[in-house]
C-alpha cells in the first residue's frame, strides 16, 4: 500500500474511531438521569398553575395529559387493547353539583349555610325524625338526631336514612373550607351523615317527634385519570413478563385561607412521577429490555386510591404476568433516619425483591418508620393484596411540610432526588432483562381487605 493509501486509511481509522467515541458519548449522555428533565418535570407537576392537582380534579387531568405527552417523546406505546395513554375513570364519589338541603316543615337548611353534608347516601330521602336513645336501635328509614357528643354505633343506625348531629369546634374551624369543597362521598344504601351549625341544630332540635325530615342533593361522577403505557419487551421469551413502575398524580388540591392555598405537593407526589418519567426516558432511550416495562401514574391516591383500584380492577396485563411492582413515593428529599444517599422499600422483608435488587446496586434499606405502616399507605398495596409482589421506593423524613402548603419546590433536593433515581437505574435495568421472579417470603403476602395491625 502506497503511504498515501495508508495515511489515509489511517485517517479514516481515526475518523471512524472518533465518531464511535462520539456515539458512545451521546449514547451515555441520552442514558444517564439528567438533572434539566428532573427540574422541568418538577416545575411542572408542582406548580401553583396546577393548584395542588387535586384527585379527579381538572388539574388532575391537566398533570396526566402533561405526563403522557413526555411518555409519546420517548416512544411509550399504549396498554395492549387501549387507544390512548390517558385512561378516564369513574369512580365511587361524587360532586355536588348544588349545594344539598334539608327540609322539615318551614324549616330549609343548606350546605354551606346552615350545615355541612359530610357523606351521601340515596341521592334523596325522607324518613321520621327520632331522637337517638343509647341502647336502642334506630328504626329503618329513619333520621337520628344525635344530641350528645358521642355518635351511636354504626352497627345501630345501619338502617338509617340520615344521622345528624351538632357542630364541634373542630368541625367549626375548618367551616369555610369544609363548606367550599363540591366532593362528598357517594354511599347508596348507607346514611348521609350532617352536622348542624349552633342555631340550626337548636331549631331542629324543637321539631316534633316523628316529623318527615327531606334531604335532597343534585349530584353528578367524579371522575380520575390514570396514563398506562409500556415499552414491548424485545425477546420473544421474556416479553410476556411485566416490570411495573408506578407513582400516584395527584395531591389535595387547594384548601383555606391565607397567603397560600395551593397544596403543591412537590414531594408527594411530584418527586415520585418524575422518578418513573426519568426511568422510563432512559430506558426508552437505550437497548430495548427483554421484559416489558409498563408505566402507570395513578390518579385519586388521596382521596382512596380509585386509580389504581380501577387497574387492578380491570388491568391491561393479566396480573399474573406482573413479576413486580416498584411505586415510587417521596423520594425528594432524604430521610435523616437512614444513611445518606440510600432510600427505604416498604415491607422490605415480606419478599426476596428488596434484597435482590439491593445485592444489584440498589441502595434500598428496610423502612426505617415501621409504626407508620406505610406498606399499606400506597398504591403498591392494591397489588401487594392480589398476589403481585409490590413495594414503595422512598425516602419520607416525615417532615412537618407533607400535606401542607409548605411542600413546594422551594424544599426539594434537586441533588438528592437525582443521586436516588440514579442509584435505581442500574438495578431496574437488570431486573427488565433478568429471569429473576420475585416471591413473597411465607406468610407475608398481604391478604385482600388486610389492614396495618395497630402498633
Amino acid at each position: 500500500m502506497s503511504p498515501l493509501l495508508v495515511h489515509r486509511a489511517a485517517g479514516v481509522a481515526a475518523a471512524c474511531a472518533l465518531a464511535a467515541t462520539l456515539s458512545d458519548g451521546a449514547a451515555a449522555q441520552r442514558n444517564r438521569v439528567s438533572e434539566s428533565e428532573v427540574r422541568a418535570h418538577m416545575s411542572m407537576l408542582a406548580s401553583d398553575a396546577l393548584n395542588g392537582r387535586g384527585s379527579g380534579t381538572r388539574d388532575e387531568w391537566i398533570a396526566a395529559t402533561y405526563v403522557a405527552s413526555q411518555l409519546q417523546r420517548w416512544g411509550v406505546q399504549p396498554a395492549e387493547g387501549a387507544s390512548d395513554l390517558v385512561h378516564m375513570i369513574e369512580t365511587d364519589r361524587v360532586e355536588l353539583a348544588t349545594p344539598p338541603t334539608l327540609h322539615v316543615g318551614t324549616l330549609v337548611l343548606s350546605h354551606g349555610r346552615d350545615m355541612l353534608v359530610r357523606a351521601i347516601g340515596a341521592s334523596t330521602v325522607s324518613g321520621p325524625l327520632v331522637r337517638f336513645v343509647p341502647g336502642v336501635d334506630v328504626a329503618a328509614g329513619a333520621v337520628v338526631l344525635v344530641a350528645g357528643p358521642d355518635l351511636p354505633p354504626t352497627s345501630a343506625i345501619a338502617s338509617a336514612a340520615a344521622v345528624i348531629e351538632a357542630e364541634t369546634p373542630e368541625v367549626r374551624a375548618t367551616w369555610g373550607a369544609t363548606a367550599a369543597a363540591t366532593r362528598a362521598t357517594a354511599s347508596p344504601g348507607r346514611p348521609w351523615r350532617v352536622v348542624l351549625d349552633a342555631s340550626a341544630f337548636l331549631a331542629m332540635s324543637r321539631v316534633a317527634h316523628g316529623s318527615t325530615v327531606h334531604l335532597e342533593a343534585v349530584t353528578r361522577p367524579v371522575r380520575t385519570w390514570n396514563v398506562v403505557g409500556r415499552l414491548p419487551g424485545r425477546d420473544p421469551q421474556r416479553s410476556s413478563d411485566v416490570i411495573l413502575l408506578s407513582a400516584h398524580l395527584d395531591h389535595v388540591g387547594s384548601r383555606g385561607s391565607g397567603d397560600d392555598t395551593i397544596y403543591n405537593g412537590a414531594d408527594d407526589d411530584a418527586s415520585g412521577v418524575t422518578a418513573v418519567l426519568e426511568l422510563v426516558r432512559v430506558l426508552a432511550e437505550g437497548a430495548r429490555p427483554r421484559r416489558t416495562v409498563m408505566v402507570a401514574l395513578f390518579g385519586s391516591e388521596e382521596s382512596g386510591g380509585a386509580g389504581s383500584r380501577a387497574f387492578v380492577d380491570r388491568p391491561p396485563v393479566p396480573l399474573e404476568r406482573i413479576v413486580a411492582n416498584l411505586q415510587f413515593e417521596m423520594i425528594g428529599r432524604p430521610d435523616p433516619a437512614i444513611a445518606a444517599g440510600a432510600l427505604w422499600l416498604t415491607g422490605f422483608d415480606r419478599s426476596t425483591l428488596g434484597a435482590e435488587l439491593a445485592r444489584r446496586g440498589a441502595r434500598l434499606l428496610a423502612d426505617p418508620h415501621p409504626d407508620q405502616q406505610f406498606f399499606y399507605r400506597s398504591d403498591n398495596i392494591r397489588f401487594a393484596q392480589r398476589g403481585v409482589v409490590a413495594h414503595t421506593v422512598s425516602s419520607y423524613g416525615l417532615h412537618e411540610q407533607y400535606h401542607t402548603p409548605a411542600d413546594d419546590l422551594t424544599r426539594i433536593d434537586f441533588p438528592h432526588m437525582i443521586r436516588a433515581i440514579s442509584s435505581m437505574l442500574a438495578p431496574i435495568e437488570w431486573l427488565a432483562n433478568s429471569t429473576f421472579i420475585p416471591t413473597w417470603h411465607e406468610g407475608r403476602q398481604p391478604k385482600p381487605g388486610e389492614r396495618p395491625a395497630p402498633q
